[in-house]
Formats: structure tokens, sequence, C-alpha cells
């Protein structure tokens, strides 16, 4: 099962004390959306291992249990996160709407 590795924050220049666009030297990393795209297909990929260790306990195949739960678990906490992140995106999105310009 592959895990979801979080990339870290964009480099800080110390000189001027602010975010380096592109991180090191100007290289041009993934968008925002690209980021976004890539969590929600680990989350779903989560999803459906979990759905199959599931089925393969509720079948009685040679497996262990402790993995289909441990499975569920990821993919639940998983989900929940997602879902707190899509959150606070509205509530900043709605928060952006109600500037006036």
């Amino acid at each position: 099962m592959d895990e979801l590795t979080i990339k870290g924050i964009t480099p800080i220049n110390p000189a001027m004390g602010s975010v380096v666009p592109g991180g090191p030297a100007g290289a041009a990393g993934p968008g925002f959306g690209e980021l976004l795209k890539g969590a929600i297909e680990a989350v779903n990929h989560m999803q459906h291992e979990s759905g199959k260790l599931e089925d393969a306990v509720a079948k009685g195949e040679n497996m262990n249990i402790h993995q289909a739960i441990i499975a569920g678990e990821k993919a639940g906490l998983s989900f929940r996160l997602m879902m707190q992140v899509r959150n606070k995106l509205l509530d900043a999105y709605r928060e952006v709407m109600r500037i006036q310009v």
C-alpha cells in the first residue's frame, strides 16, 4: 500500500525574509491544483485498498485481520483530514468573496 507523503513548505529566503517563488533556484513545482488532485487520489486509493482488505477478511481468505483494521483506520483518518481541508478552503473562499473592492 502506498503511503501518502507530505511535501515540505517552500523555502524561505533568509536575506529577504520572504517565501522564494518556485522554491530553490526558481524551479517550478507542481501547482496547488495538482497537489490537491494528488492528495485526493491518494485518499481514494487508500479507501479502495481498505475496501479490498475488508472484503478479503469477510470472505475468510488467509490474511492478517490487523492489516485490514489498520488500513481502514488510515483510510478513515485520511478522509476526515481531506474533509477538514475542504472545509477550510471553502471558508477561505467565502471570506475572500466577502471582501469589498
